[in-house]
């Protein structure tokens, strides 16, 4: 075996890893069952690494993977093959300046010697040469062929495995093979048996998208016997993946999507409701028109699997709304010790739900979660920006917290006794930026706040003070002796910048006397994070009217947040919001084009205080409200919950 192994120039060639391994040795390690499966793993590091190109050591490597992939002596022939067709997705899907030259040559001459391992007396190196087939998008014709040649041969875990292959290539075949390749899908929906009726049903939608996908054969399979797919090459876990997985197929339909979710989340299998509440937090996070499913959420918050109540109860939360229809459903769950490895705990999922639903219920355990030594929320913002799936994490402290306002007298003591100047720092930011978030409720809290100013805290304290306004006038002192030097005794350059910033402005907000803010805001305008200094003065108003040259250039940046803050400076400062209000609109109009950056909140918001707005702006907005998908750069519940508050700035 691997004639001509030694003779290939490994060292002069480029290698996805480091390029220090001995190829011909790993090589031949395949043909020893001790040390196969490391060597195997080797050869996928060293030729695919994490993918994004295809090396020159690949194209010389292939010959020998598929080589390897043929020969009964070598024990790892699927783990050899899923190196081939990591490598063959690469090369169709990475920019051609990132595939080495010669690896269409030898992915052509490796096509027909795949096939023939569909003729392999073991099935499992069937079902894996099968998947990497479905790379032979330049073959497809040929491949399509094959598979449906050698068809009454294979047995039915096979068979369900090239139905999906030949799915996917009917997308690349040419009009002699299309039509009969339909033709025989299509007929394989009247097979008596329902896992080939629903490997058909995936298989059609593949090759005809944008129809309205037929959700029986689904619905049917789903529901049944999935022990078909255990040694299957696409989904061989367990039930919940192969719902979530069969679903995501349809990702072009949700509505056949949401149909058959509400069938599966009533389902016996613990697994396939997990499965299908997986898909309906896809779905719920995307668009918001998939409302039919809340119903069947309310009623999994019962489920007897803990993960699937806190998963339910998850999304629910995300929908909360101060007078939402869940508080009475969250309030059951106050003392639920349901946990999973994967899962937060179903009683902080629905304190969160509580509170967010405005609901006083939620009071006692808010005061004893700011008071734990190990809070059961993070301490930090939870954004995850675009990402696949529905992460299950859960809010940070200061985000459940700031709807809560209106019972600041009530949470403010638990608050005060853990604010304290030994506070750890991570606690004494996220209490600062709840009390920021209160403004004028979180008055009470002043005196403690003031004595942060001598520590670290000092740019969070000062921001909690100027959002408190003319509440802190007490604190007028304290702030004035830091004028000077507001970053003085701070360790971090960030957080000297930030107090520079901070100290000046909130002492305006506190005593109503604008210099000191203008003196330290105006020079900073050419910092390169410039838009904390633009959204303070803002505030200012008329008396930064200095500015407006600098403002209407920054403007014109080309980075969102610097933009959006000078624009709405502007209009603060002038009055004049014809000049600002393209730019405060731009990342509105652009949610239309599906478009979410993280400034459209804020845009969205300047924009609302605004009297009157243009026609053509109105217009847009109206088609923003109407469009059902979520307006939100973020996932899971933020993609939600922003969504909803963005609407509601909107109307």
């Amino acid at each position: 075996m691997f004639d001509g192994l030694d003779h290939v120039p490994w060292r002069d060639l480029t290698y996805a890893f480091r390029g220090e391994a001995d190829m011909p040795s790993l090589f031949r390690a395949l043909l020893d069952e001790a040390s196969a499966a490391e060597a195997a793993d080797d050869l996928l590091n060293e030729l695919y690494h994490q993918g994004g190109a295809v090396c020159s050591a690949a194209v010389a490597a292939l010959p020998y993977l598929v080589e390897a992939a043929g020969s009964p002596r070598v024990v790892c022939r699927g783990e050899v093959l899923e190196c081939v067709g990591r490598l063959a997705y690469e090369a169709r899907e990475a920019s051609p300046r990132a595939v080495a030259d010669g690896w269409t040559a030898a992915w052509d001459r490796a096509v027909p010697r795949l096939i023939a391992l569909l003729d392999d007396p073991d099935p499992r190196v069937r079902r894996a040469v099968t998947s990497v087939l479905e790379e032979a998008v330049t073959h497809a014709d040929t491949v399509v062929g094959a598979l449906r040649d050698r068809w009454a041969a294979q047995d039915r875990v096979t068979r369900l495995d090239q139905v999906l292959t030949a799915g996917t290539l009917t997308r690349f075949l040419t009009v002699a093979t299309l039509p009969e390749t339909l033709a025989w899908l299509r007929g394989l929906l009247g097979d008596p048996d329902e896992q080939l009726r629903f490997a058909a049903t995936l298989a059609l939608r593949e090759a005809l998208p944008g129809r309205p996908t037929a959700t029986e054969p689904l619905v049917t399979a789903l529901s049944g016997d999935l022990s078909a797919w255990s040694g299957s090459e696409r989904f061989s876990g367990a039930p919940e993946l192969t719902v979530w997985w069969a679903l995501s197929r349809l990702d072009r339909d949700a509505d056949a999507q949401e149909e058959i979710c509400l069938v599966l989340l009533g389902h016996a299998d613990p697994g396939r409701r997990t499965g299908a509440l997986r898909t309906a937090a896809d779905l719920l996070s995307f668009s918001r028109r998939h409302g039919r499913l809340l119903p069947g959420l309310r009623e999994r918050a019962g489920d007897p699997d803990a993960e699937n109540r806190v998963r339910a109860l998850h999304l629910l939360a995300a929908h909360a709304e101060p007078g939402g229809p869940d508080a009475d459903l969250f309030a059951a769950h106050l003392d639920d010790p349901a946990r999973t490895g994967r899962s937060p705990a179903a009683a902080d999922v629905a304190l969160w739900g509580l509170a967010w639903s405005g609901d006083e219920r939620c009071l006692p355990a808010l005061a004893e979660q700011v008071g734990r030594d190990r809070p059961g929320y993070p301490l930090h913002s939870s954004h995850t920006g675009k990402t696949s799936g529905y992460p299950l994490w859960l809010p940070g402290l200061h985000q459940v917290l700031r709807p809560c306002a209106r019972w600041a007298p009530a949470l403010l003591p638990a608050i005060l006794r853990r604010l304290r100047p030994d506070v750890e720092e991570d606690l004494g930011r996220t209490l600062l930026q709840t009390l920021q978030a209160w403004g004028a409720a979180a008055a009470p809290a002043v005196p403690g706040v003031a004595r942060l100013l001598d520590g670290r805290l000092r740019h969070w304290a000062a921001d909690t003070l100027g959002a408190i306004g003319a509440g802190a006038a007490s604190a007028a002192p304290a702030l004035r002796r830091l004028l000077d030097a507001p970053g003085d005794g701070l360790s971090q350059p960030y957080a000297r910048d930030a107090a520079a910033v901070a100290v000046p402005w909130a002492y305006w907000r506190v005593t109503g006397d604008p210099g000191p803010a203008l003196r330290a805001l105006v020079p900073r305008l050419g910092d390169a994070h410039v838009h904390p200094v633009t959204r303070r003065l803002a505030d200012l108003g008329p008396h930064a009217s200095a500015s407006v040259p600098t403002l209407r250039l920054l403007a014109r940046a080309l980075e969102p947040w610097t933009a959006v803050e000078a624009a709405h400076a502007l209009a603060a400062i002038t009055g004049d919001t014809a000049e600002s209000g393209h730019v405060l609109f731009r990342p509105v109009a652009d949610l239309l084009e599906g478009t979410a950056h993280p400034v459209a909140g804020a845009a969205a918001r300047y924009l609302a205080e605004m009297t009157e707005l243009p026609s053509g702006y109105v217009a847009t907005i109206e088609a923003v409200l109407a469009d059902d998908r979520r307006h939100s750069w973020d996932a899971g519940w933020a993609a939600i919950h922003d969504d909803i508050e963005l609407r509601a700035v909107l109307r």
